[in-house]
């Protein structure tokens, strides 16, 4: 038995070429976060809602966007609670589906707490990078068993190309915070060298001995400078 028909594909395979080409378009992170919502709700059968977990560093996670205010409270109850499909989901499970919070014997704590702010089901996927798992994207329904085989389908498929398009717009974000960053330390550097006649080594030095002692990042010592026009105090 087919779970997409050959019509339905084809309206998938326009939809996905869409979102690919407006996915590339965004400029950063933020953006393409918050369309990657919106179309998951658009495309995913049984999702009322989305939300996306990111996960940082020393293994800290939170979620950026959602697409209604109530997402944030349930995707907090999980992080507290240390349990539920998102956390799941970020940890390197492939799919989490949980189509019967209230019931499901995996989140004894999660899921009466999702009863309790209106969601009945959960369909999660991990969001990496070739073998860096660096989020989830998430599905919400109102009700339980709203979610299909046909969901899960589409959704993985949806969250493939949505995990691409951000790992990329991250890396250029990353990339473009780089430039900036080297482009404020060598105007201050410029400055110092000015002020003081001295070398850009020396002017660095002045630079890192602030940073250091202040426990304050060179980047943000640097604006200082700028904004100042004076040495950075120790």
């Amino acid at each position: 038995m087919r779970l997409i028909q050959s019509s339905e594909g084809e309206r998938l395979a326009r939809t996905f070429a869409e979102l690919a080409q407006n996915l590339w378009a965004e400029d950063s992170e933020e953006s393409t976060l918050a369309l990657v919502v919106k179309a998951a709700v658009d495309s995913v059968p049984g999702a009322t809602a989305a939300g996306i977990t990111m996960r940082h560093a020393r293994g800290r996670i939170d979620t950026p966007v959602a697409t209604a205010d109530y997402i944030y409270a349930v995707d907090e109850a999980q992080y507290r609670l240390d349990e539920g499909p998102c956390v799941a989901s970020v940890r390197g499970g492939e799919i989490q589906l949980a189509n019967d919070l209230a019931n499901d014997e995996r989140w004894p704590r999660f899921g009466p707490e999702a009863l309790r702010l209106g969601v009945g089901a959960m369909l999660s996927f991990r969001l990496f990078a070739r073998d860096d798992t660096f989020g989830a994207l998430n599905l919400y329904a109102d009700r339980a068993h709203a979610f299909t085989d046909r969901s899960e389908v589409i959704g993985r498929i949806f969250a493939s190309h949505a995990g691409v398009a951000i790992a990329a717009t991250r890396q250029a974000d990353h990339l473009r915070e780089a430039l900036e960053t080297r482009a404020t330390i060598g105007e201050a550097l410029g400055i110092l060298m000015e002020r003081h006649h001295v070398t850009s080594d020396a002017a660095f030095t002045l630079l890192r001995q602030a940073s250091q002692q202040r426990n304050v990042k060179l980047r943000d010592v640097a604006r200082e400078v700028i904004y100042t026009g004076e040495t950075p105090s120790s």
